[in-house]
């Protein structure tokens, strides 16, 4: 009886650490790794760029510049092997004036973004996620 039961014990102890040995890969690899993540960047930005509402905030700005500093910053928020070389997010903003309403305007391109290039709602949720903590940095009106 006692040797049955330490083979139960022996097994359940190898079938629990193949299980937790599996990781489970990274936000950045399940949306698609730092090429979609560049077109999220890019098809964002061009639609809050262009929007009346929020078109202000980038008037003068370096589009091109600030789509890959985007896309970076994605790429380490998300966990992928990218360097984020721009500016923290309040640093970048403190002039910017952004109000809540132009914050909004901002998350809902970007998810618009995310449903237009499939990315799967949990993506999506755990991205929102990620990046709902840099509206007490990026509202500075």
């Amino acid at each position: 009886m006692k040797k049955w039961v330490l083979w139960v014990g022996l097994l359940l102890t190898v079938t629990a650490c193949q299980t937790m040995s599996k990781t489970e890969p990274s936000l950045y690899s399940r949306i698609g790794g730092k090429e979609m993540l560049y077109t999220i960047s890019s098809q964002t930005l061009d639609k809050v760029a262009a929007d009346p509402a929020t078109k202000r905030s980038f008037e003068g700005v370096k589009m091109a510049t600030l789509k890959q500093s985007l896309a970076d910053y994605l790429c380490v928020e998300t966990g992928g092997d990218c360097v984020y070389e721009g500016e923290t997010m309040k640093n970048s903003h403190a002039e910017s004036n952004i109000t809540t309403a132009e914050f909004e305007l901002m998350v809902q391109a970007l998810r618009d973004t995310l449903d237009a290039n499939n990315i799967g709602t949990r993506e999506k949720n755990e991205l929102l996620k990620i990046l709902a903590p840099t509206k007490r940095d990026v509202v500075t009106k």
